[in-house]
């Protein structure tokens, strides 16, 4: 059996109005390439139409798969259930508003093939060759999360919430199996743990748009994910991550 080269994990929750049109730039992408490739997404136990709208695609193309959580578990959960679901050598998780293009993907493949396991997409890097359209009160929120970040558990790294991750499937299994945060704070989660797990990280600057229709609420999600920060060293300490 051929091992697949690519496995790209969209977390959706209520997303039949944006997922579609990204799903659609995604596969123009994908069958313009040269290797094999699966799309799992993971449906977050949606209330709208999200899993009937992925059926009706996957009936026509059997690479897209739809993976169904029976209720709302949080992005982190359903990020770790598509993960370890994956059979690529290399695995993507995509967020399905489409805010980085997934043609970025080249950026992040160049980063894993001169040596990195993680190559992360970054909002925060300086970079002639690429735009970011970002709203005022995201950028000031994120650089205090950032600070906090960085003093209490993910050294050396700007930008650690933006959906557009690649991993190598070695990496991806040893992390996503230890992870035990399932909202939207599991990003930091799972930096630390490979960070502490000696994977190398190669952050990558991208092109990123704001896109209308956002499930995070700035204030209370804001307020969860500085919590998990403390969970995370928390949990270091009583040595969950040793399990």
């Amino acid at each position: 059996m051929n091992t697949l080269f690519l496995s790209i994990i969209i977390p959706a929750y209520n997303e039949e109005n944006r997922l579609p049109a990204y799903l659609a730039r995604v596969l123009e992408y994908l069958e313009m390439q040269d290797f094999s490739f699966e799309v799992l997404v993971v449906n977050d136990g949606s209330t709208d139409a999200t899993a009937e709208m992925v059926e009706g695609i996957s009936s026509r193309n059997q690479r897209i798969k739809l993976i169904r959580l029976p209720e709302n578990r949080g992005k982190g959960y359903a990020v770790k259930t598509g993960m370890l679901a994956a059979s690529g050598k290399l695995r993507l998780f995509a967020d399905a508003d489409g805010a980085t293009p997934i043609t970025e993907l080249e950026r992040l493949r160049k980063a894993i093939d001169s040596g990195a396991d993680v190559a992360i997409a970054s909002r925060a890097m300086k970079d002639d060759t690429r735009t970011i359209n970002a709203h005022l009160h995201r950028k000031v929120i994120g650089r205090v999360f950032h600070c906090i970040v960085s003093t209490l558990t993910v050294k050396g790294l700007r930008d650690t919430q933006c959906g557009f991750k690649l991993f190598t499937a070695e990496a991806a299994q040893a992390v996503f199996r230890l992870q035990r945060i399932h909202d939207f704070g599991f990003d930091v989660e799972i930096l630390f743990l490979c960070q502490r797990n000696g994977y190398r990280i190669a952050e990558v600057p991208v092109n990123w748009t704001d896109v209308a229709g956002s499930k995070v609420s700035l204030i209370r999600d804001s307020m969860k994910m500085f919590w998990d920060i403390f969970k995370i060293r928390f949990n270091e300490v009583a040595g969950v991550y040793r399990h």
